[in-house]
């Protein structure tokens, strides 16, 4: 199976702000507690993990969990 030119591999390839949210979804927040920290709008936050699930083709939060420990970024 080939991976897309891209796509995304590691957490130090994302947006700043991708990376954000990121981060904030490992530790259990919830898309509207971020939205509030980071003044924006919960729709936003929940377009972003789209895009991050994508680009490190991960396909749902317990993955994304699953990637954080393996990384050790929890």
């Amino acid at each position: 199976m080939y991976k897309k030119m891209n796509q995304i591999q590691t957490i130090d390839d994302l947006a700043i702000r991708e990376k954000e949210v990121f981060l904030m979804l490992a530790k259990g927040q919830r898309t509207s507690e971020i939205a509030m920290q980071l003044g924006i709008k919960a729709n936003t936050v929940s377009t972003i993990k789209k895009i991050v699930l994508k680009k490190l083709n991960i396909t749902n939060s317990l993955e994304l969990f699953q990637y954080a420990i393996k990384q050790k970024l929890n």
